[in-house]
């Protein structure tokens, strides 16, 4: 596990399997080693050895959740979404099943939206400055925010991408039956339209509270379902500050954009849209809470 965790997956990979030897019945070996390929993107062999732990503990529903994630990349959606259905069943509290299967039906959602739709050429549209607008914010939508259910930053998904102290929700924020909630979601799909010059389907839609030293690492928004269904130019990431909290800090939480760089320190009420291939992060070292919305969405011509 240690030498995992200092990224040295071959190496790992190797001592579990030695585990496995001397053990055949270990089952953390075998979960170890499943985690590990699929890092590694061997996928045939984090199959197999999710299988074998599910083999020794059936009622794992780690194992049935990561196995799903693991045919979902294979391309086997209708296995994956069984799986995930069965971690449910097993640990019906389990916030990453839940979130893999939410997105595994709105992919589908998408391929049959995108299936009726004749495809125009040159849709792309060139955000390579980002599209930057303003909207007010009501006060009553920050308060709203706050009283819905949230979870802590470092276990808002398995990628950590999001860290430190802070909250975020999940990731069906425009699912919220709050007329508030539904009056920003209506003048955010609005701009959205109006920039990408086109119908949208939302993908992901939630919030972020950062608190002092929270942040979020480089990263883009595109996953292996854009990739292999040729979406990436049709998918783009939209931010809306509700309040950008204390900029007096030697980390006030600036916008970085790469490829090529770009800084941007927002302002309250600041709505960016920007591609989803664009990688990003931010650093917030603020005393007062920042709070914006996230939106990952795409163009459907």
């Amino acid at each position: 596990m240690i030498i995992n965790k200092l990224g040295r997956l071959d190496e790992a990979v190797r001592y579990y399997k030695k585990a496995i030897e001397l053990k055949p019945s270990f089952n953390e070996a075998h979960f170890n080693l499943a985690n590990t390929s699929y890092e590694l993107n061997d996928l045939n062999k984090a199959e197999a050895s999710y299988k074998k732990v599910i083999e020794l503990k059936p009622d794992l529903a780690e194992a049935h959740n990561n196995l799903g994630m693991t045919v979902n990349k294979m391309g086997r959606l209708d296995e994956a979404e069984a799986c995930y259905k069965k971690a449910i069943e097993l640990k019906p509290d389990y916030i990453e099943a839940h979130n893999n299967l939410d997105i595994l039906l709105i992919e589908n959602k998408l391929i049959n939206i995108l299936a009726k739709k004749k495809p125009k050429k040159n849709n792309k549209v060139n955000l390579l400055n980002p599209f930057i607008g303003k909207r007010s914010v009501e006060k009553e939508l920050i308060d709203n925010l706050y009283k819905i259910d949230s979870l802590k930053l470092d276990e808002v998904d398995r990628s950590h991408l999001r860290y430190g102290n802070g909250r975020s929700s999940d990731y069906k924020l425009f699912e919220n039956n709050s007329i508030i909630i539904k009056n920003v979601a209506e003048d955010l799909i609005n701009i959205m339209k109006k920039v990408v010059k086109s119908d949208i389907f939302i993908r992901e839609s939630f919030f972020n509270i950062f608190q002092t030293g929270s942040g979020i690492t480089p990263h883009e928004h595109l996953s292996d379902f854009d990739k292999n269904n040729g979406l990436i130019d049709q998918k783009y990431s939209l931010v809306y500050y509700l309040s950008v909290g204390d900029q007096n800090c030697c980390e006030p939480g600036i916008l970085k954009l790469y490829d090529p760089d770009q800084e941007i320190l927002p302002s309250d009420g600041m709505v960016m849209i920007f591609p989803a291939s664009r990688r990003h992060s931010a650093v917030y070292g603020g005393k007062i809470d920042r709070v914006m919305i996230g939106i990952n969405f795409y163009s459907i011509s």
